[in-house]
């Protein structure tokens, strides 16, 4: 009896790919194991695409606008101490 080399499919770990790739944070490596099993499952699919069309929308909505370095500095070391 041959054993299956891949852990079996767990839609949970699936949805923190999900943010991963669509923020593009997966490697193509990861980005094309991510897809292979996604595709395989109808649920995580469905979620997929409910997040790609919100980020899609919010894009869309949202407009960028620049602020100072030193804004953008100060923001990045409140949001490091409230990590540690």
């Amino acid at each position: 009896m041959e054993k299956n080399p891949q852990a079996p499919h767990q839609c949970e770990d699936m949805m923190s790919k999900v943010f991963l790739s669509l923020d593009g944070e997966l490697s193509r490596e990861e980005e094309k194991k991510f897809l292979e099993e996604l595709n395989q499952c109808s649920c995580c699919l469905g979620k997929y695409e409910i997040e790609k069309s919100f980020k899609e929308f919010l894009s869309q909505k949202v407009s960028k606008s620049c602020c100072f370095d030193t804004l953008a500095i100060s923001i990045k070391q409140k949001i490091k101490q409230h990590l540690t």
